[in-house]
This record gives C-alpha cells, sequence and structure tokens, in this order.
C-alpha cells in the first residue's frame, strides 16, 4: 500500500488504455474465496523486492530521485538491472510498489461479503493495519513523503488510483449483485477510494504525528455521517 497521495473521485476508466508493462505491478491479486498461503518462490520473490525496495529509498533519500538509476540501484542491492526491471518494471514502481495495497484490496472484498461499504472498509482496515510492524509503518511514511515531492510520481499514482477504483467497483457489484459500470457503484467505489487518500495527505500535512488508521477512521466518519459539517463552537 503504497499505501499509497491526493485522492480525487476518478470513475474514468483507462485500464484497457494502459500498457501491459505499466500495469504489470498493481493489483495482482487473489480474490479471498481462493486466497492461499504464498510458495517458497513467492516468498522469495517477495523478500527480494523489499530488499531492493529498501536500498532504493536509501539512495533516493541520500542522492534524489531524479539523479538515481536502476543501475544503481541494482548495484546497491546485488542484484542485476534486469532483475530490477522484471521486479518493478520501471523506476516509479520501485516507490509505489506496496503489498499493503493489495492486501487491503484483498481484505476489503472480503468484508463486503457481509458488511456495507463504509463498514467494510472500516474492517479491512482494521485486519491489515493491526498486523502493521513499525518498520512497515515507517517505510509507508517513507514512501508517500517521496511521493508528495516527485511529480513523476504522483502523475503514475493517479493511473494507479483509476485502477484501484475498478477494482473496488468490481468489488462492489460482486456484493450486491450489480454492474460494475452503474453509476451508484461508481460513486460509492470513488468515494472510498478518495476518502482512503485524502486520509493519507491529511497523514502527510500533520508530519505524520498520528496513525494512519486514525487518520482513516476519522475520514470513513465524515463520510458515514452523510457528509454533514456541524458548525464547530468557537
Amino acid at each position: 500500500m503504497t499505501v499509497t497521495v491526493t485522492f480525487c473521485l476518478l470513475v474514468f476508466y483507462r485500464r484497457r488504455q494502459m500498457s501491459s508493462e505499466r500495469m504489470k505491478q498493481p493489483i495482482q491479486r487473489t480474490h479471498p474465496e481462493i486466497a492461499r498461503e504464498p510458495g517458497l518462490r513467492e516468498r522469495k520473490k517477495l523478500a527480494a523486492m523489499r530488499q531492493i525496495q529498501a536500498v532504493a529509498l536509501d539512495l533516493f533519500e541520500q542522492n534524489g530521485y531524479e539523479n538515481v538509476t536502476i543501475e544503481q540501484i541494482a548495484a546497491a542491492s546485488d542484484v542485476s538491472p534486469s532483475s530490477v526491471y522484471r521486479y518493478f518494471g520501471d523506476k516509479e514502481h520501485l516507490v509505489i510498489w506496496d503489498e499493503m495495497d493489495l492486501r487491503l484490496l484483498e481484505v476489503i472484498e472480503d468484508e463486503l461479503q457481509s458488511h456495507p461499504p463504509i463498514e467494510a472498509c472500516r474492517h479491512a482496515v482494521v485486519r491489515v493495519f493491526s498486523n502493521l510492524y513499525s518498520n512497515e509503518e515507517e517505510m509507508a511514511r517513507r514512501k508517500t513523503l517521496l511521493y508528495f515531492e516527485e511529480p513523476a510520481l504522483r502523475t503514475i499514482q493517479f493511473e494507479l488510483l483509476e485502477v484501484y477504483t475498478v477494482e473496488i467497483a468490481e468489488a462492489l457489484a460482486r456484493a450486491t449483485g450489480r454492474e460494475a459500470g452503474d453509476l451508484q457503484v461508481q460513486v460509492v467505489a470513488s468515494a472510498l477510494v478518495g476518502t482512503l487518500m485524502m486520509a493519507i495527505q491529511h497523514w502527510h500535512a500533520g508530519g505524520y504525528k498520528t496513525h494512519l488508521q486514525d487518520e482513516i477512521d476519522e475520514a470513513l466518519d465524515a463520510i458515514e455521517n452523510g457528509l454533514t459539517l456541524p458548525v464547530k463552537s468557537a
């Protein structure tokens, strides 16, 4: 997750217009009903990707994002450049790739089987974030900070957000028996994605002094209360 950003209400479905290379890394998910433990090969791949990403973030922070090449990241990670390209596709995905995003999407779909959308989102956040270790939260902070500083990352993130919105819309459609293209399904999916991302933006703007889970919970309160804004007493 990168988990990862300014969320707007995205309902433009351009997934099929994006190149296969762009679509290579985000949203390769397993539906909850067929979820399984990753095999040894998958665990080794994930461990390698985590290590390469950590090295890349160190280099970006030390030297500036634009000044670091894939070849330098590969050398510092003791892997070949082709391995970095195979795992991530491009330099942007070295920052954007996030296991937590994939887990959250899977768990949201699972929760939608028995809860309405906002409640499902709350339960999913609790399930995913309750197992978040301090080092993972620190990694999320580092990636979020870099995202806000690099225009190139924000450009591709908007493309990924559209994909996330499509994924949520399809999960909602499966849970409700509606079509994914139904206007109300699209609006709810976009609202959920937008709410999650605005929580991340607020977390960043506040200097990461709070827990991201608390920010998301408060953001969900806003739409659960019907988008009303009571006047604050002086």
